[in-house]
């Protein structure tokens, strides 16, 4: 009797038929991190897209027999990622611009009396927000890239997520009482020239900058702020550190779903994504993506 599973890419059954016992997580996750077929006694292991397809019996089969199979573990893997990453898509864009037209709002309305010029732009900027906010929704449902990204070029969207988040209310490194927005604040930008990176690779950096400086401005109580992009012929390289009161990235904390979030997006793309903080010690997320 021949036995089939389908697994994800953690090495775990996420369907199939027959006894579980034929299926060995750790030659499951060898064949995962080599990308080949892999043959124990009695189970083949075979790579396919989003996960593996594991088939046994008495004897392990030949992996060129198990080619049929193929087409429908992909489209049950398929299938099982797709409430995740709507889930992950989700909190990245339509979270996000929610909040973002929040801090918004609360800096109009701190400028409207003392500073009616500055009061208009940030209303001008909650509308387009909003704006784009309603588009990136429906990005979610077509897969679109997000229209903060099209025919602006990533630095120049980081350079604007960056002053947005730097001038709101309710942060650290918000001036004081009568200052000028984000003057005299410790939060600073180093920016290259945009590098020449793929649709897929700009979206996937411009998310977890979003999601590292959001979670800067909201939980981290930062004074000092930093966004660096640099990149070369084969990676693109982006760094947000800040010096607030950190916290252990494998424990419980306010912005583990975040964390999370910024990880897939990394390893999807074939990049890592490094998180150094801890309780006191400020935080540095440092994510490195190939350009193409």
């Amino acid at each position: 009797m021949t036995a089939v599973f389908v697994l994800d890419a953690r090495g775990f059954v996420l369907t199939g038929s027959g006894p579980e016992d034929l299926v060995d997580r750790v030659v499951a996750l060898e064949a995962m991190a080599t990308g080949r077929a892999v043959c124990t006694e009695r189970t083949t292991y075979l790579p396919v897209a989003g996960g593996l397809l594991a088939v046994g019996g008495r004897r392990a089969p030949r992996p060129d027999g198990l080619a049929p199979f193929v087409p429908l573990a992909e489209l049950l893997l398929a299938s099982a990622a797709e409430p995740a990453r709507l889930a992950r898509d989700l909190h990245d864009s339509v979270v996000q611009t929610l909040y973002g037209i929040s801090l918004g709002a609360g800096t109009a309305a701190e400028l409207l009396h003392g500073n009616p010029a500055h009061a208009e732009a940030s209303l001008a900027w909650i509308k387009e927000t909003a704006a784009a906010g309603l588009t990136d929704l429906r990005g979610i449902i077509l897969r679109l890239r997000p229209e903060t990204l099209v025919g602006a070029g990533l630095a120049t969207a980081l350079k604007g997520l960056f002053e947005t988040l730097r001038n709101a209310p309710g942060n650290n490194a918000a001036p004081a009482d009568g200052a000028a927005p984000g003057s005299d604040t410790g939060w600073g930008l180093q920016l290259d020239a945009d590098p020449s990176v793929s649709p897929q690779v700009e979206e996937a950096l411009y998310r977890i900058a979003l999601e590292a400086l959001a979670n800067a401005a909201r939980h981290a109580e930062a004074s000092q702020v930093t966004v660096r992009l640099a990149g070369d012929d084969a990676h693109v390289v982006l760094e947000v550190i800040d010096d607030g009161v950190g916290f252990a990235p494998d424990g419980p904390h306010p912005g583990r779903l975040g964390v999370r979030s910024m990880r897939e997006r990394a390893t999807l793309l074939g990049g890592t994504l490094d998180i150094r903080s801890a309780p006191g010690m400020g935080t540095v997320v440092r994510a490195a993506l190939p350009i193409g």
